[in-house]
């Protein structure tokens, strides 16, 4: 079969791109390897009021799972209040949700379809179908890889990323919270924990860069826990758990000839923060428009989409990259992680002198 655009992972920024590319009429199909979009979730689940300027969340209201005002930074032997207003998301919702106004405004969606080969020469990528064992060729003018950090085309693109590998629980929330809140310990080394409320239960992780680090993860995951549950904050039973990767190391090469990469397959995930579902919204949807203009007037405009997207991120990523670098080592003990943190962590305005 043909298509003007193909785009593999149905993601926030997949499902973006599809949705830009149908509303301008270009053709595209959208192709996923899960079956149902949306799930298992990877995520933290929070997200940036920002996102309300690309998606109109009152029309995701079952995606919202409740509003949050505050951070708060748990550092050493403080704790630091900031402004941060935004979403705690059902992520597996709001990626269904997503997907399904792209297929509404015209998008094609293979789910449960597992891309395993791009030819090109051919502009052609191999799919098979997992349930029926079908496999099928798809013709492309341009490619838009939207498949996340870990998957099989990073050789087009990468460059030797570092990740945070995340590991998470969904647990009971004993008070109710209307902030997030971030904690910086000796024992989560080269990250830090998190606890996000979902109304009465809670997502507690922590996320750790390997291998710089080879702690652990399910002891200092335990170890996170035990310490939210001696305050107060969380119960003892685990209802979810689930784990997964963030690169830290920067933006990847965002074009390849025709092929456009777009939120964490081109490494769009803050390199401190870990944030990157308002960013992948943000590139997909600018993956989508180049490429629909790029097909409308048969002529490669990627290399705008190049320039965009770095003159929207380069510079803050390469800050945040120096920082991490140069500040975590200094972190490994309630006196470097008190020192260090202001300078660490965006929220603070040291961070930015």
């Amino acid at each position: 079969m043909k298509t003007k655009v193909a785009i593999i992972g149905s993601g926030p920024a997949g499902s973006s791109a599809a949705i830009a590319l149908s509303k301008k009429g270009i053709p595209n199909i959208l192709i996923d390897k899960r079956r149902t979009i949306g799930l298992p979730v990877q995520c933290a689940e929070f997200v940036s009021s920002g996102i309300s300027s690309y998606v109109d969340m009152n029309s995701l209201l079952s995606a919202v799972n409740q509003k949050i005002q505050y951070i708060y930074i748990n550092a050493g032997n403080k704790t630091y209040k900031h402004a941060g207003s935004g979403y705690i998301l059902n992520r597996d919702i709001f990626d269904l949700n997503l997907s399904e106004k792209a297929v509404q405004l015209g998008s094609k969606l293979f789910a449960g379809s597992r891309v395993y080969k791009i030819d090109r020469q051919k502009n052609c990528i191999e799919v098979l179908d997992v349930l029926e064992k079908i496999v099928y060729e798809i013709y492309y003018d341009y490619l838009i890889i939207a498949a996340g950090p870990n998957n099989i085309f990073k050789s087009y693109n990468s460059h030797g990323e570092s990740y945070i590998y995340a590991l998470q629980i969904k647990t009971e929330l004993l008070r109710k919270l209307d902030s997030v809140f971030c904690y910086f310990r000796n024992y989560i080394p080269y990250g830090y924990g998190w606890i996000f409320p979902k109304v009465n239960y809670a997502n507690v992780g922590i996320g750790v860069e390997k291998p710089v680090s080879d702690v652990n993860l399910s002891a200092c995951l335990k170890k996170f826990a035990d310490e939210l549950k001696s305050e107060g904050l969380i119960g003892s039973e685990v209802i979810e758990k689930t784990s997964g990767l963030v690169p830290v190391s920067g933006l990847n090469d965002l074009i390849s000839g025709n092929i456009v990469f777009c939120g964490d397959a081109a490494g769009l995930t803050h390199p401190v923060t870990g944030a990157g579902i308002l960013n992948a919204i943000i590139s997909g949807s600018l993956a989508g428009d180049y490429a629909a203009d790029s097909v409308k007037a048969s002529k490669n405009f990627l290399n705008d989409y190049k320039e965009e997207i770095e003159s929207i991120f380069k510079k803050s990523f390469l800050t945040a990259c120096e920082k991490r670098y140069r500040l975590y080592p200094l972190m490994n003990d309630e006196y470097g992680i008190s020192k260090n943190i202001k300078l660490l962590w965006p929220s603070f305005e040291e961070y930015y002198v």
